[in-house]
């Protein structure tokens, strides 16, 4: 009985960091999804094992003097206060399907750090075989992803070549994060090892993970490696006695300082767009709207600062404090500020913060007290010390993500490891408590028999439901264009399920669907229309019911009541709760483009022209380095057959690259152009579209007449012929043409 606990214990626990490499393509988000679904599972499975664990043997308890074990568990419960007094409680709990985060998910890394910590204290090679296991799997996502780099098979296909390389994790910037403590605990082991041959593969795993974090092209992470490591490499030679590996030491910080210096200082002379010219670059694009974004969630800060708005909540705060001048730089609804340590202020308040904090630093305090009870040398504490250091900076610059977060409480629970097999040697290497086995006996065996039952529940509950939800979203938007109906039960079943904890995600897809439908076949079904519309609307209801200052679900709700319009006489009059709706929106995000973009269209169907003119020149002068929105405020004048201002309106455009993708898009304004006899000007047009319409024959037969318009015969002459020989039916229009030409 105790050494079956013991495998299937560990085979559980080691299971679930395999979270990495799983992509379920079946599933919405499968890069996010997949991985924390797989890894909630596999920590709840464990979970009556551990139980039957700690009742029967008491030396494998957690030691309440051990601060990290406090610390760990604090942030834990501050999470969950903090859902409770935030702004939406569902999404602080449960999370969405994009982040996959929330109080419920941090509660099984909290478990699965005490798991580690349980498999140190257990008799035998339990700990060092999980270590290995962990590195292990590690491996295997770095080495698919330079198989991807290097054009060989990989298991599973990289989006993000031929760029930069994510592997297995969907996005570079995840890569660069999970490759650091496996590279950092790589080299802790070469240290340990006793043969020159383990020493020799320990670092060279050790590289592996550098280059696979290299070859993501993060810059948040290398520059957390070299800054950890530089830290690190200072207190090392603080601890080692030697006088001469001092001297020589600190000489090669002192040229590293300087080489890096100049990197910085002639960053501008290194490759364009490489990794390195842009690790030494501080001042960019990237950098501006980071720092702009941390300026919104500090303001918001404001507003919740003690417990904060609540975890996965930060988009309430991105929304109300948006800076327009973030829309330069990137046109997304942000959830996340990109600083994890803001984030945490944000959404757990100031003591959230102090509760990570506080882990952070007896993190720290555990692998120093390791070596200080010589369990291992000072560089193995250096090395530890970098993988926290080098995680925790590139952590000022990104966000939180299933697959690191994992490898980062790997980390913790050999820390909290460590603590305890520090203070047991410094009392002698005994433990003070009376061991208690009882392996075999009732009440183990009772408990985990009841938490195994409460864990099937759970796992049904919390996983397999919103798996399956996810799964009906995603097959729901693809069969948008393919078969309507179809889509359309999957997003009946998804929004109906007892346990679909993100039915924003779900809400916003099946209004996107219904988009889709209206302009397609199902338009012909007036019926069909009418349900899809209306299921919809309840999807989008049910989504505020659970999340109601979430402002994109309102804009959302408010275009599929738009579509609910009806014509009275020449004006299409909308249901009037889409200007309830998006007036919401409004609210809700202030300083965003996007819901006054819908409330112009509203008071266009409304024949408000002049309302929709001026939101719409708002917008423009706002956001006046955007051209998109100078073009669909161009939208409003054509509508009221204001051509003049609309062409004024594009010429802007035009000055700031705007370039038009086909010729459909660009029809009006060659036909203005041709109204006007500013021939050169519809030419130049209709040029700029034509590596888009190699295959369209009125685009041509167009061009042939422009061409002709401009006086350039001979190419009007031989392009009318090459269209006859393509397309005999125009024939009769370009052989008129060819006639017209002057002989």
């Amino acid at each position: 009985m105790k050494k079956f606990v013991q495998w299937m214990f560990f085979v559980l626990t080691a299971a679930a960091l395999t979270a990495s490499w799983w992509v379920f393509k079946d599933l919405l988000f499968p890069y996010v999804t997949s991985k924390a679904f797989f890894f909630r599972i596999c920590v709840e499975l464990a979970l009556p094992f551990y139980v039957y664990l700690l009742l029967a043997d008491k030396t494998l308890r957690p030691k309440l003097k051990n601060p990290l074990h406090i610390a760990v568990v604090l942030f834990f419960i501050v999470n969950v206060i903090s859902s409770f007094t935030g702004t939406g409680l569902v999404r602080s709990l449960w999370g969405n399907f994009e982040r996959m985060g929330g109080a419920f998910y941090l509660g099984h890394l909290t478990l699965l750090y005490f798991y580690v910590v349980a498999l140190g204290q257990m008799p035998g090679n339990f700990f060092q075989r999980f270590l290995k296991t962990f590195l292990g799997i590690c491996a295997v996502v770095s080495i698919n992803g330079l198989f991807g780099w290097l054009h060989m098979p990989t298991l599973i296909m990289d989006p993000s070549l031929p760029g930069r390389v994510s592997s297995t994790l969907g996005n570079p910037i995840y890569l660069g994060s999970f490759a650091i403590i496996p590279m950092f605990i790589s080299a802790f082991f070469a240290m340990q090892a006793e043969s020159r041959g383990a020493r020799i593969w320990y670092f060279v795993l050790a590289f592996l993970f550098f280059w696979s974090g290299y070859l993501s092209g993060t810059r948040g992470a290398l520059v957390g490696f070299l800054a950890g490591s530089f830290i690190a490499a200072i207190a090392y030679l603080g601890l080692v006695k030697s006088k001469k590996i001092k001297l020589y030491g600190f000489g090669a910080v002192a040229v590293l300082v300087v080489v890096a210096g100049l990197l910085f200082s002639f960053s501008k002379q290194l490759p364009a767009g490489s990794t390195m010219q842009r690790l030494f670059t501080l001042k960019d694009s990237n950098t501006d709207a980071r720092l702009l974004q941390w300026k919104v969630a500090l303001k918001g800060y404001k507003d919740h600062p003690i417990f904060g708005v609540g975890p996965e909540n930060y988009y309430s705060i991105a929304n109300k404090y948006y800076d327009p001048e973030i829309y330069k730089y990137d046109r997304s609804w942000f959830d996340k500020p990109h600083n994890y340590w803001v984030e945490i202020l944000v959404t757990n308040g100031a003591v959230g913060l102090a509760a990570y904090l506080a882990m952070v630093i007896f993190l720290i305090a555990a692998l120093y007290k390791g070596y200080k009870a010589e369990l291992y040398g000072a560089m193995e504490f250096a090395f530890m010390l970098a993988a926290v250091l080098a995680y925790q900076i590139q952590n000022l610059t990104v966000f939180d993500n299933v697959s690191s977060s994992l490898t980062f409480y790997v980390l913790l629970g050999f820390a909290g490891y460590i603590w305890t097999a520090a203070t047991q040697e410094e009392d002698g290497g005994k433990d003070n408590k009376k061991n208690l086995l009882a392996y075999g006996k009732p009440l183990p065996t009772t408990a985990a028999v009841i938490c195994l039952v409460v864990v099937a529940y759970v796992v049904y509950a919390a996983n397999v439901l919103p798996m399956t939800a996810a799964k009906d979203v995603n097959y729901g938007f693809a069969y948008s264009s393919v078969d309507p109906k179809k889509g359309f039960e999957y997003f009946n079943e998804a929004a109906s399920l007892p346990f679909n904890f993100d039915k924003t995600e779900t809400a916003s897809r099946y209004a996107d669907f219904v988009s889709t439908a209206v302009r397609g076949e199902a338009s012909k079904d007036q019926s069909l229309l009418d349900q899809m519309i209306q299921g919809s609307v309840n999807a989008s209801l049910a989504a505020i019911n659970d999340e109601p200052d979430y402002a994109i679900t309102w804009q959302r709700l408010a275009m599929v009541y738009m579509l609910k319009g009806v014509q009275v006489g020449d004006k299409l009059v909308i249901d009037p709760k889409a200007v309830g709706a998006i007036n919401k929106a409004v609210e809700l995000a202030p300083n965003r483009p996007d819901p006054y973009i819908t409330l112009a269209q509203i008071k266009v169907y409304n024949g408000d022209y002049a309302a929709a003119e001026q939101i719409m020149q708002k917008i423009v002068n706002t956001f006046s380095a955007d051209p998109t929105l100078k073009m669909q405020a161009s939208v409003v004048y054509r509508l009221e057959n204001k051509l003049p201002e609309a062409i004024a309106l594009y010429e802007q455009a035009k000055t700031q690259g705007y370039v038009f993708a086909s010729y459909n898009d660009a029809k009006w304004v060659i036909d203005y152009y041709e109204s006007q006899k500013l021939y050169s000007q519809a030419l130049t047009v209709m040029q700029q579209v034509s590596a888009n319409e190699t295959s369209n024959v009125t685009y041509y037969a167009r061009l042939a007449i422009i061409y002709a318009e401009n006086g350039m015969y001979d190419q009007a002459k031989s392009l009318a012929t090459q269209i006859i020989a393509a397309d005999p039916t125009q024939k009769v229009p370009m052989q008129k043409l060819i006639d017209s030409l002057p002989k």
